[in-house]
């Protein structure tokens, strides 16, 4: 990955499109711009092999349209954490509840669980 292609600094990288990129830059987070699918693999996999100790997160639509053995690499590493970023949906509760236990789980090693909270269903 050229230094040309990542703007910003830190432990977290995001590989998103074009269209949302700006917000993450004027957030001040790393930014990755991937243009098809085998562009945000060809990023994520650089980063993978050059180091980066800290995390990397994939716009949902760039991970799910990434082959499936890329996924499945993706999902095993620890170091970098790979992670899709949540897409923009109105899912239940309970549904996001889950899918921030698995990242914690992923991140520290053993799971955490949350109470809910009255209302929150």
């Amino acid at each position: 990955m050229t230094r040309a292609s990542v703007t910003g600094t830190g432990d977290l990288l995001v590989v998103v499109p074009l269209d949302v990129a700006a917000g993450f830059r004027l957030a001040g987070t790393r930014t990755a711009v991937a243009d098809s699918p085998a562009h945000a693999v060809h990023l994520v996999d650089t980063e993978l092999s050059s180091g980066f100790r800290g995390v990397v997160a994939v716009a949902a639509q760039l991970w799910a349209d990434a082959p499936p053995r890329t996924r499945v690499a993706w999902e095993s590493s620890t170091v970098p954490l790979v992670v899709a970023l949540p897409a923009e949906t109105s899912e239940p509760a309970q549904a996001r509840r889950e899918r921030v236990r698995d990242l914690l789980a992923r991140s520290v090693g053993y799971e955490i669980t949350f109470t809910p909270e009255e209302g929150s269903r």
